[in-house]
């Protein structure tokens, strides 16, 4: 198995767990379980930051695939939703970490919804986006 294998499976792997935890999440919290989803949520961000490494190392070492495919307009549309999304993301989920450590339930929740949809919505992209380039 080469290097290039290593970071695109590893980063695919650690992404979908991430999604996997963050519906966890959502699903512990609708069910009260608050230190449950705690760890959840605190698992979907470290996976998610393992996968920003393994992402990062990936394309700085190897050079861009083009896309070849008959679905052109489907793929570039997923691919700029998807960065845009994943972009837009981050500074909602470093704001509704903070607001859940801190405590502040109130701006917690309010930001909270929109921030895992949007996590499961770039998870389940950037797969859709490999599949694509198979």
């Amino acid at each position: 198995m080469n290097l290039y294998t290593v970071l695109l499976y590893g980063s695919l792997i650690t992404i979908g767990i991430s999604g996997l935890c963050i519906l966890s999440g959502v699903i512990f919290i609708k069910l009260c379980h608050r230190e449950r989803h705690k760890w959840a949520m605190l698992s979907a961000s470290f996976f998610a930051l393992i996968f920003v490494g393994l992402y990062m190392a990936r394309t700085s070492i190897f050079p861009h695939t083009k896309y070849e495919g008959n679905f052109r307009g489907i793929y570039f549309a997923t691919l700029w939703s998807h960065t845009f999304l994943s972009v837009v993301n981050f500074p909602m989920a470093v704001m509704t970490l903070y607001s859940g450590l801190k405590g502040r339930f109130e701006r917690h929740k309010k930001i909270a919804p929109y921030t895992a949809g949007i996590w499961l919505y770039v998870a389940a992209t950037g797969w859709l986006i490999y599949f694509f380039q198979l």
